[in-house]
């Protein structure tokens, strides 16, 4: 039996950003996880407001048999990850722009070790 983990959240200071980045790939590294490095640093005068450039802050993880985790921020500071970005950051409509912020991952395969 698999689990389905849906999240979101924000960053409260960006100059976190660089210390969660390299704590995250400690462990990817330790367990022999795949990861994705994005950008290591917000650009300034945008964190926090209601804006974004279309830039991915982060990194991603994948432990076997899992989705990909993204603990990936866009440059306001909010959780989202790079398809997010793609499908819904150009959108206009209301309803979907809301899914942006709304991550899922699944750990069908991933066994308990993983999880």
């Amino acid at each position: 039996m698999g689990l389905s983990f849906h999240y979101s959240g924000s960053i409260a200071k960006p100059e976190l950003l660089p210390d969660l980045i390299d704590e995250v790939q400690d462990i990817a590294k330790i367990y022999n996880w795949k990861y994705t490095l994005y950008e290591r640093q917000f650009p300034e005068n945008i964190f926090g407001k209601a804006d974004y450039n279309q830039s991915i802050y982060g990194i991603s993880i994948t432990p076997p048999g899992s989705e990909t985790i993204s603990i990936c921020f866009l440059s306001n500071g909010r959780m989202s990850d790079n398809v997010h970005l793609k499908f819904y950051g150009k959108t206009a409509e209301q309803q979907e722009s809301k899914y942006l912020y709304m991550l899922s991952v699944k750990t069908q395969y991933a066994g308990v070790e993983s999880t």
